[in-house]
């Protein structure tokens, strides 16, 4: 019953302006990337969600805009609800939880997608909501699980999940100050990038040695006072 801490993508924030671009809105995309040296060692830093911003007086700026160490991935699954042993699996030990967006496209036929959240609380949820329960499980994996129809629902055979995260490198850039675009940002591959914050607050998965001091102590407080 204990969900033992993952590792922690470092975070920078960033004042970005874009040039060569028109339109009454710019999006910078999840995924978009810029890279950073520490110790000579290069490392991608990512948008984690969707950003968009309105021009002022014609300049496109992206003020503040929070970029995560690591590589995003994604696993997607399709369900048949007739395997007993079906399980969907983050199987990467350096997966960053905190960034996981659950998605569930109706089918391969079918595009409609819904974002499933994270329960929390399990007296918010019923039988239609949509959210989803991570647990950590062997080998420093977590799983994913879905409501059942009763607490949560539940998902289909055909349906098609794709579990969204990035895998980072932890501590090991923390620190970092200057970055540079890799590729493109709003279409346009010409940026001037000034760091507002240095990144921050990585860190690595949670130790056998901390799980076992932390976990009966959570089970006996039970979130109480």
């Amino acid at each position: 019953g204990y969900t033992p801490r993952s590792a922690t993508s470092p975070i920078a924030k960033l004042n970005v302006v874009v040039s060569d671009l028109s339109g009454s809105t710019a999006v910078a995309a999840r995924g978009t990337t810029f890279t950073t040296t520490v110790d000579g060692v290069s490392y991608n830093y990512i948008v984690k969600d969707d950003t968009t911003i309105t021009p002022e007086s014609g300049v496109y700026t992206f003020s503040e805009l929070p970029v995560y160490e690591g590589t995003l991935v994604n696993n997607k699954f399709t369900v048949d609800t007739t395997n007993a042993d079906q399980r969907f699996l983050i199987e990467n030990p350096l997966a960053d939880t905190t960034t996981l967006q659950v998605t569930v496209q109706n089918s391969s036929t079918d595009s409609t997608t819904t974002t499933y959240t994270k329960s929390t609380d399990l007296a918010d949820v019923t039988s239609t909501s949509t959210v989803y329960y991570l647990e950590g499980v062997e080998d420093e994996k977590y799983e994913v699980i879905f409501g059942d129809g009763v607490l949560g629902k539940a998902v289909s055979t055909g349906n098609i999940v794709t579990l969204s995260y990035i895998v980072t490198s932890g501590a090991d850039s923390n620190g970092a100050s200057s970055f540079s675009l890799s590729g493109t940002i709003a279409g346009s591959s010409t940026a001037t990038i000034t760091t507002a914050s240095n990144s921050s607050g990585g860190a690595d998965p949670e130790t056998p040695d901390s799980i076992r001091f932390n976990a009966p102590r959570q089970f006996a407080s039970q979130n109480r006072a």
